[in-house]
């Protein structure tokens, strides 16, 4: 057993019930982050902290990554965090769903588990095109994450 200290993030592997909060009809990639912390507030807030609550040069880092990819976003309308759009919003998870113009599905799923908060990308790369973009962005998606998620800890406490 690993022990982690609060306020730290660490890549783990999905479990059965993450990967079932995906609705995509493959998975062609998924990653999972753990910010272990109690988990005082709901999924939904705590997708908006990480993805919403970071400077603004880091938005508009966020804005570029998924525009580059063709995900389109739809900020300003209700129900979306971030430009994407809630698919699932429950005391468990929040589930947001990008769609891509060159094959690539995205979805990010926050969930609060008695470990912290885990926060998942999972992906479905249709063709050639989207699985060679996604392996090119992948290392800094990965250091992105991991930098939204120790910022979100450092802003909420």
């Amino acid at each position: 057993m690993t022990t982690r200290t609060p306020g730290t993030v660490a890549r783990i592997d999905a479990d059965d019930g993450l990967l079932a909060c995906s609705t995509l009809p493959r998975i062609d990639h998924v990653d999972v982050h753990l910010l272990q912390c109690g988990a005082t507030t709901t999924p939904e807030a705590w997708a908006r902290e990480i993805l919403e609550g970071t400077s603004a040069a880091m938005r508009v880092r966020l804005r570029a990554g998924w525009t580059m990819l063709g995900i389109g976003l739809h900020h300003g309308e209700p129900d979306t965090i971030a430009g994407w759009p809630i698919t699932h919003n429950s005391a468990e998870y929040v589930r947001l769903q990008g769609d891509s113009r060159i094959g690539l599905t995205g979805q990010l799923v926050t969930r609060v588990t008695d470990d912290g908060i885990a926060f998942a990308t999972f992906a479905q790369l249709s063709n050639p095109l989207a699985r060679t973009l996604w392996a090119k962005v992948l290392p800094g998606h990965l250091t992105i994450v991991r930098s939204l998620l120790e910022g979100a800890v450092e802003r909420i406490g």
